[in-house]
This record gives C-alpha cells, sequence and structure tokens, in this order.
C-alpha cells in the first residue's frame, strides 16, 4: 500500500467519523439544555476518571435539566478525589449556578475539612459567592485564602470586582482598599480597580 494511498483513506476515515457525529452544525442549533447533556456526556465518555472533569460535566448536567446524571458524575468524582478541593469546590458552584444555596455552602464547607490549606480553592469560593451576592459567606473565605497567602494584590482585587458584580459595593471598597494599602506605588492596582468598575458599571 503506498503512502499517498494510506493518507488518503485516513483522511477519508476521518471525513467519515466527522460526517457520522451528532455534533453537527444543526445539532448545536437545537434546544439548548440537549446540547448542555449531550456535551456533558460525550466529555464524560472520553474521559470517565478525570475527577475535575466529571464535577464539571456535573454542573452542566444540572443546568440541562437533569439532575440523576449530574448526581451520578459528583458521586463518581468524590470517590476519586474527596479531598480535592478543585473538585469539590466545582460541585458547588454547579449547585450554586441553579439557586441551590444551601447545597452549595454545604459542599463549599467540605472544603474547609478536606482541603483547608489551598488558598487558591478558597479565593475562588471567595469570588462564586461574592458574585451570587453572598456578601458575608464570601466574606468568610475570602479572608481565609488572604491569611493563606499572606496578601495579593491582584487576589484582593479579583474579590472587590466580584463583589461589584454580585452588588455589594461596601465589600469591594474594602477589599480594593486593601489591595491601594498593600502596593500603594504600584500602577496596575489602580488601573484594575478602574476597570473593575468600569466593566461592573456600578
Amino acid at each position: 500500500m503506498s503512502r499517498c494511498f494510506t493518507i488518503s483513506t485516513l483522511l477519508f476515515s476521518a471525513s467519515a467519523l466527522v460526517a457520522q457525529t451528532p455534533f453537527s452544525e444543526s445539532f448545536f442549533m437545537g434546544e439548548r439544555k440537549a446540547i448542555l447533556k449531550a456535551c456533558a456526556g460525550q466529555a464524560r465518555s472520553i474521559k470517565p476518571r478525570d475527577a475535575q472533569l466529571l464535577a464539571e460535566c456535573g454542573r452542566y448536567f444540572m443546568a440541562g435539566g437533569d439532575p440523576k446524571s449530574a448526581d451520578e458524575a459528583f458521586l463518581i468524582a468524590t470517590t476519586l478525589e474527596p479531598k480535592d478541593g478543585k473538585v469539590l469546590r466545582l460541585m458547588g458552584l454547579a449547585h450554586l449556578k441553579q439557586g441551590q444555596r444551601k447545597e452549595a455552602l454545604a459542599t463549599y464547607d467540605l472544603v474547609t475539612s478536606r482541603d483547608s490549606g489551598n488558598r487558591e480553592v478558597m479565593g475562588l469560593i471567595a469570588i462564586d459567592l461574592a458574585e451570587a451576592g453572598l456578601a458575608n459567606e464570601a466574606n468568610r473565605y475570602a479572608q481565609i485564602s488572604a491569611t493563606l497567602d499572606g496578601g495579593d494584590w491582584r487576589r484582593f482585587i479579583e474579590f472587590g470586582r466580584a463583589f461589584l458584580v454580585g452588588g455589594h459595593r461596601k465589600e469591594a471598597a474594602a477589599w480594593f482598599s486593601r489591595a491601594c494599602i498593600l502596593k500603594p506605588g504600584e500602577e496596575r492596582v489602580y488601573l484594575e480597580i478602574a476597570k473593575a468598575f468600569a466593566e461592573a458599571g456600578h
């Protein structure tokens, strides 16, 4: 078999495979929830033992109206990585995005008992909660994150931006002020704060 024929055969096979896939242009013009469930299912089938991917898939199953598949994905994810703060945070975010505040807070609380030293995840949880308008809960995780990393002006501004998005300007002001006090001679501090207000629109 010639090399040219082999390449032609492979290209034809690849084209045939693409033609057979359900994820065509017309599919993505369809119903939103069906797209969410199908894409989550496809991703899960490709990497069925990736805990973080499974936690992400669970979020999209939930958004697609398939709580059973979401629960299954979350169960497998926590079985594979029961102490991984990133996995738990993604699960908490999934609940938060669906308006399930109690479930979200309970899941986020697992991070404090299972991966308490993970400053990155603590900061992400603070941002999740701040953007959702849960100021008290967000401040709790923001303070933990700030204590763990010793003070990072970039993270302080991220917190401030998230509080602006969530409609809590007083809390945003406190974190922006902390950034200015920490790095008074850093021009990026002021530009990033200006950017946050410009993007938030209030």
